[in-house]
C-alpha cells in the first residue's frame, strides 16, 4: 500500500468516498444506517455528512415516521444529490469520437458523436474531442466535476497519458493533460474496455458479483476483468493482448503488425470484405450487403435463410469467439462474463450459439460456475465508461469530493 494512503486526510478521503457509494448504490440512509453498513463511528459518519451537505453532494430529507428516535443521531433519509453534479464522459476511436455527460446515477445525457477521417495526427484528434466537447462543459456549468476519457490500448497508472493506441496510431501522448487545458478541471484517462468494465461493474451484471470478466467485439477484440469491483492491471503493459492471439496462418493483416489475429479475423472490415466476396456466389448476401445493417445481424438474416457461405462464415466467428471467451474464464475463473460491444447488441440466435460453443470450451470444473451473459449497460457503454472511472477517481475514491477548479471562459465560436 502507498504509505501516503495512512495520512489521515487520505483517510477521510477514502470514507468520504465510502459512504458516498453507499448512498448512490443503496439510499436513502440514514446517519446511522451508514454507520452500520460503512463501520464507522456514529460521530465521524456525522461529520463527514456534514461537510457532504455543506458541499452540496448530499442532500437530506425528512425521516420516516418509524425511523424517529428519542436519542442519538437525527434520522434524516439522506441521499447523493446525483443532477447536481457530473462528469464529461470522451470516448476516443479510431473512426469517431463520442461526448457526453454523466450524472452520478449513470445516466448518460446530450450525447455528441463526430465521425473521424483515417490518418489524423494526436493533436489534431483531440482538438477535434476538445470542440465536440465544449457545448457540453458549457451545459454542465459548476457542475462539471471533471473528464473522464477513455481509449483504446494501455495508459499509464496515474491515468494520465495514453501509452500505445494502435487503432489511433498513437505512442505516449498526454491526453489528461490537453483536457484539463482546456477546460479548467481534472482529468482522468482509462484503457476504454477496462471503463467499459467499470462501468458494467457499478451499473450492470456486477454489481453484485464478486468478479467480472467483460469481453468486448468492437473495432477489436479486449477483456477486462474486476475482482471486487476493482480492475485487475495485467503486468507491465498494463491490458490483456488477447486479440493479438494468432489464430489462423494465412488471415488478414492486423494493427499490430500481425497475420491472423482474433482482433483481425473478427473485425467489421474483415468480415464485411468476407461478406462483399461471398456475395458473388450468393443473392441472399448480395441482397443484404445493400442495407447498412450489423454484421452480426446480416450474417444472421442470412443463416436464417439458408444461405452456405454466410453459414461458413457465421461458424467462423462463433469459433473464434468462443475460443477467446473460454480461454479467458479458465485462466481467471470469473464468476460472470459480460459480453459487450457488438455482443451487447448480437441477434438472440447468434449469441445463445457463442454462450452455448463458449460452455463447451469452459473447463469441466468452472462451467457450471460462471454466468455468460449480454452486457447490461446500455447504447453508449464507452461513455459511461469514461464517466464511471472518471467518477471513481474524482468523486467517490482517490480524492475528497471538492468543487470544481475555475475554468477558462468558453471559446468563442
Amino acid at each position: 500500500m502507498d504509505r501516503r494512503s495512512w495520512l489521515p486526510e487520505d483517510l477521510r478521503a477514502y470514507h468520504r468516498g465510502l459512504l458516498l457509494r453507499l448512498l448512490t448504490e443503496h439510499g436513502p440512509l440514514t446517519r446511522r444506517d451508514l454507520a452500520g453498513a460503512s463501520g464507522l463511528s456514529i460521530p465521524t459518519v456525522a461529520s463527514i455528512i456534514g461537510e457532504l451537505l455543506a458541499a452540496r453532494h448530499v442532500v437530506e430529507s425528512s425521516p420516516r415516521p418509524e425511523a424517529v428516535a428519542v436519542r442519538g443521531p437525527r434520522a434524516g433519509l439522506l441521499s447523493v444529490a446525483r443532477h447536481a453534479h457530473a462528469v464529461l464522459g470522451v470516448d476516443i476511436c479510431a473512426n469517431r469520437i463520442r461526448a457526453g455527460l454523466c450524472d452520478l446515477s449513470g445516466v448518460v445525457s446530450e450525447v455528441v458523436t463526430v465521425r473521424v477521417p483515417q490518418g489524423r495526427p494526436p493533436a489534431d484528434l483531440l482538438d477535434l474531442a476538445v470542440s465536440a466537447a465544449q457545448p457540453l462543459v458549457v451545459s454542465a456549468g459548476d457542475r462539471l466535476l471533471g473528464v473522464g476519457v477513455a481509449v483504446p490500448g494501455p495508459v499509464d497508472q496515474d491515468g494520465r497519458r495514453s501509452l500505445l493506441a494502435l487503432p489511433l496510431g498513437w505512442r505516449d501522448v498526454p491526453v489528461a493533460e490537453l483536457f484539463e487545458h482546456a477546460f479548467g478541471v481534472p482529468a482522468v484517462v482509462e484503457y476504454n474496455v477496462r471503463a467499459m468494465a467499470v462501468a458494467e461493474a457499478r451499473h450492470g451484471l456486477g454489481i453484485r458479483a464478486e468478479n467480472l470478466l467483460y469481453v468486448h467485439l468492437g473495432e477489436g477484440l479486449g477483456i477486462a476483468f474486476l475482482i471486487d469491483g476493482r480492475p485487475f492491471r495485467q503486468g507491465a503493459h498494463g491490458v490483456s493482448e488477447l486479440g493479438h492471439y494468432q489464430v489462423v496462418d494465412r488471415g488478414p493483416r492486423c494493427s499490430c503488425g500481425g497475420v491472423g489475429c482474433l482482433e483481425a479475423v473478427l473485425g467489421d472490415a474483415y468480415l464485411r470484405q468476407r461478406i462483399r466476396d461471398a456475395a458473388g456466389q450468393s443473392p441472399t448476401l448480395a441482397n443484404l450487403t445493400r442495407r447498412r445493417l450489423p454484421v452480426l445481424e446480416l450474417l444472421d438474416i442470412a443463416t436464417q435463410a439458408g444461405d452456405g457461405p454466410a453459414a461458413e462464415i457465421l461458424d467462423d466467428v462463433v469459433t473464434h469467439l468462443s475460443t477467446a471467451v473460454a480461454v479467458s474464464v479458465n485462466l481467471l475463473s470469473p464468476a460472470r462474463v459480460a459480453l459487450g460491444g457488438e455482443l451487447a447488441t448480437a441477434p438472440k440466435d447468434v449469441l445463445e450459439r457463442v454462450c452455448a460453443a463458449s460452455q463447451s470450451k469452459i473447463s469441466h470444473v468452472l462451467r457450471d460456475q460462471v454466468n455468460l451473459e449480454r452486457s447490461a449497460i446500455g447504447r453508449y457503454p464507452g461513455l459511461l465508461g469514461a464517466g464511471t472511472v472518471a467518477l471513481d477517481r474524482l468523486f467517490y475514491r482517490d480524492q475528497p469530493p471538492l468543487a470544481a477548479p475555475r475554468r477558462p471562459p468558453p471559446r468563442q465560436a
